[in-house]
């Protein structure tokens, strides 16, 4: 399981000031993310309409372009965080939950989230001039499912990676 953000690394805050947001790449932070999963849990129960969760990792492609927390060459987290945004439509809920792992809840049947896939995994943005791979899995919400239960369901979902050309 990839390591997650919950406290400071020593040198600088993992979330900024309003705990919302993930102080390096100003994706929705780990505490706001859960809200917002227990939420479309509660939706789609309510109302039956489905969402997914797509599991981004994404990992140096060699050991001179690492880009953790205490590595960030040339801004490549925030340039690789903005190309997420961009690539997911504004009501997604992009969030960083790990150093190299971001979960984007979208609310959407699965021919939407297949396409939005395909577009992570063809985007040449997301691998920041060719010095980040990515690995992409996805899961639809089962009805009545527990948050907790989801979750363990994402992480074990086998990943796809990403090509470099």
């Amino acid at each position: 399981m990839e390591e997650r953000l919950t406290q400071s690394n020593g040198e600088r805050l993992l979330f900024s000031h309003d705990g919302i947001h993930d102080a390096e790449t100003h994706l929705f932070a780990p505490p706001y993310f859960y809200e917002e999963l227990e939420r479309e849990i509660a939706l789609s129960n309510r109302s039956g309409q489905s969402f997914a969760a797509v599991r981004v990792l994404f990992a140096p492609v060699n050991a001179s372009h690492e880009i953790g927390p205490e590595k960030n060459h040339d801004g490549q987290m925030i340039q690789f965080a903005h190309a997420l945004r961009e690539l997911t439509r504004q009501e997604d809920c992009v969030a960083r939950l790990g150093i190299n792992e971001c979960v984007i809840l979208a609310r959407a049947n699965s021919t939407k989230v297949d396409a939005l896939i395909s577009r992570l995994l063809s985007s040449p943005e997301l691998t920041v001039d060719k010095t980040v791979q990515i690995s992409i899995s996805s899961i639809e919400y089962h009805l009545g499912e527990k948050a907790r239960e989801y979750l363990k369901r994402l992480d074990a979902q086998p990943l796809s990676t990403h090509k470099l050309m």
